[in-house]
């Protein structure tokens, strides 16, 4: 997507801000399709297994990609846009939450034999799951909000945090449940790597809602 010339400030904003929102709605499709992979995983799917899989790795290009277009875009702007490095940092935080997805969706896929038939602490990982796609969720519709009603950003911005508190519970109760109820070592550390990582994401979609809201104060 190239700027052409005459095209306002505001106009740019909007294009960029476009590409931020494209960002966080395939990263929450690759969220949810990894939710989905998890259950089939649990459920004996294997098909649905595969096809989730790739979805996620779909989406996680998608995410990459726009935030190549969005360097492009930049660029382009130079110091007509003066919040540009704020922008470029919450692309690059989001693409980091893309990159924690995609190696979430790995070890949950290799790790197979070691996160099913586990009975509470997959429970529990299903869980911590579903808390990462409430955090992503809320992170999508605070940069939708962008757009619409900047004014509106900080009390998303609280809802993430409250999904990240939440996480950071379940995260420390897993790690005690595992090393009570898992003697398996190799199972043990599959399973903590897998926990840490989901709790790991919502860190970054905190730490980016946060971002978010300094590129809103400065629109």
């Amino acid at each position: 997507m190239s700027f052409y010339i005459g095209e306002t400030e505001l106009q740019m904003r909007r294009r960029i801000l476009v590409t931020l929102q494209d960002m966080t709605r395939r990263l929450l499709d690759a969220t949810r399709s990894l939710v989905s992979m998890y259950d089939s995983m649990v459920s004996g799917s294997d098909g649905d297994v595969e096809a989730q899989r790739s979805e996620v790795s779909k989406a996680i290009g998608d995410v990459e990609a726009y935030r190549r277009s969005l360097v492009r875009q930049l660029s382009e702007v130079g110091a007509m846009l003066i919040n540009r490095e704020d922008v470029l940092r919450t692309a690059f935080m989001l693409e980091d939450i893309a990159s924690y997805l995609d190696s979430l969706a790995f070890r949950i896929y290799a790790g197979k034999q070691y996160l099913t038939g586990i009975g509470p602490l997959g429970d529990r990982l299903r869980e911590m799951l579903n808390q990462t796609l409430n955090a992503v969720t809320k992170l999508n519709d605070l940069s939708r909000i962008l757009q619409v009603n900047p004014g509106k950003v900080s009390e998303l911005a609280s809802l993430v945090e409250r999904e990240e508190k939440n996480m950071d519970g379940l995260y420390r109760d897993a790690l005690v449940d595992s090393l009570v109820r898992i003697k398996d070592f190799k199972q043990l550390l599959v399973y903590r790597d897998v926990v840490e990582r989901i709790e790991r994401i919502a860190d970054l979609s905190l730490s980016t809602s946060e971002m978010l809201m300094i590129v809103a104060l400065r629109l």
